[in-house]
């Protein structure tokens, strides 16, 4: 007999049982994720280095920052429409390259808006970010509401090595 029938025969109501299926659904939880992690790890291998992303190890810190252009004047709700944006864009780049994305992930998925003052300065992040290895996404506006057709609103820089994205944006102030 195994331990799992002893208590079953023992038990006077139904949570034992309970608490025990919970125990094993749990480990079988776990072991489940850890090996899907380590399939998708070998497997994603060689696509992390095809493209000059850099990727460096689990252990970093990971952030996605969002830079705004002040020069526009956007109300609180517009800002917020084009962040929205930039973060889906960076997250749809960053499934490209999934040890990025599982590692901004463990991270808690920081996200940290910081601003500029101009379209040119917009430009200029995006540029400096890429140069380095960093993923970029530059959001343009459809001009439905505030403000004119194909504006360049927001840059998302990242996910990313927060050393590396701090190389690029560490000297802009927060939103």
């Amino acid at each position: 007999m195994n331990i799992f029938q002893i208590l079953l025969e023992n038990a006077t109501d139904a949570k034992v049982g309970f608490t025990i299926a919970g125990i094993i659904g749990y480990c079988l939880y776990r072991i489940m994720t850890i090996t899907a992690r380590k399939k998708l790890q070998f497997s994603n291998d060689s696509n992390e280095t095809s493209n000059n992303i850099v990727y460096t190890d689990k252990y970093d810190n990971y952030k996605l920052i969002l830079v705004i252009r002040t020069d526009l004047k956007m109300g609180k709700g517009k800002v917020a429409a084009q962040c929205a944006h930039a973060a889906v864009a960076a997250y749809k780049a960053a499934r490209k390259h999934t040890k990025i994305l599982q590692a901004w992930e463990d991270c808690g998925q920081a996200k940290i808006t910081v601003k500029v003052d101009s379209e040119d300065a917009l430009k200029e992040v995006a540029k400096q970010a890429r140069a380095i290895g960093l993923l970029a996404n530059i959001v343009q506006d459809a001009g439905r509401t505030q403000i004119s057709p194909g504006s360049k609103t927001v840059c998302a820089i990242g996910p990313g090595p927060a050393p590396l994205i701090d190389q690029v944006t560490g000297h802009l102030k927060l939103f």
